[in-house]
């Protein structure tokens, strides 16, 4: 009797041990982190994806006397110093830049430098953030400093040709540089303190500005930069004609040609370029590791 409960004892562990590996077995195959030979039932391990902070990010600015930084008494390139500087401090980053400004250039001239220049080529493909100012050339060259009789048809031709221009600029940046951020700065009225009845101008300025933003709609993480309401009548600002008599003053621009910003300007302007640049800080700043 004795061996005969004993057999029995055996067999009925033997059938547990198969039942539990039977289980087993069935519940890996079943398990979302099993994989398959065909891959028709099994589902990929999910990974999570980590940001991390960039050790460095490599700025570039492009453009005009705005970005070339006419006006800075300091002589250290504008806009774009404040720009960088504050960028390191609020973000605890190495941060360098690269300043492409040129002063008088057009948007044609801009993309004539990008074409025929290498180093621009090199500084563009390797951004990790890109600021432009542009436009103001344009519309100055059409004008031909005749503010108080301007031919609206001129105006408006310019206008259409500059869109067709500002589209090809973006599109030979993007051909360097597929996904860091382009902030374009909108332009400003310099004369509208001095000239406050002139409103063909104020029409010409904003027809140029809503032009830009249409454009920049185009293009993925590219982002316009409204300096106009900083800039042409900024707090403190004096009208011509004024009843008390007072000088007509824009306390944001630079004295010798009353038309580019002074200190005051451009630090207005590095404000208006860092509300919009750390707004989008997850298109620039990061780098994503698994």
């Amino acid at each position: 009797m004795k061996n005969i409960f004993k057999g029995i004892k055996v067999i009925v562990i033997i059938a547990i041990v198969a039942v539990i590996t039977v289980v087993g077995l069935n519940f890996l195959i079943k398990s979302p982190s099993a994989t398959s030979t065909n891959g028709s039932k099994a589902r990929a391990v999910k990974t999570t994806a980590t940001k991390k902070t960039l050790k460095k990010v490599n700025y570039v600015a492009i453009g005009d006397s705005l970005t070339y930084g006419i006006g800075d008494a300091t002589e250290n390139g504008g806009y774009v110093p404040l720009v960088k500087t504050q960028l390191a401090n609020d973000d605890n980053t190495d941060v360098s830049s690269l300043n492409f400004g040129v002063s008088g250039d057009t948007s044609t001239q801009v993309y004539q430098r990008i074409v025929k220049q290498p180093k621009i080529q090199r500084g563009l493909a390797q951004a990790n953030l890109i600021t432009m100012t542009i436009g103001a050339n344009d519309l100055m060259h059409i004008i031909n400093k005749n503010v108080l009789n301007m031919d609206l048809k001129k105006v408006e031709t310019a206008r259409t040709t500059y869109q067709a221009n500002l589209e090809r600029l973006l599109k030979k940046i993007r051909s360097y540089n597929k996904t860091a951020p382009i902030f374009v700065a909108s332009i400003y009225n310099p004369f509208y303190v001095y000239f406050p009845q002139i409103t063909d101008m104020k029409t010409a300025m904003d027809d140029w500005n809503a032009t830009a933003q249409k454009v920049i709609k185009e293009f993925d993480q590219t982002y316009y930069v409204d300096i106009d309401q900083v800039m042409t009548q900024p707090k403190g600002s004096v009208l011509a004609n004024n009843k008390d008599k007072k000088e007509a003053l824009n306390p944001y621009l630079f004295t010798e040609d009353h038309f580019h910003p002074n200190n005051r300007g451009y630090q207005a302007i590095s404000q208006q370029f860092i509300k919009q640049i750390q707004a989008r800080k997850s298109t620039w700043l990061y780098q994503t590791s698994k």
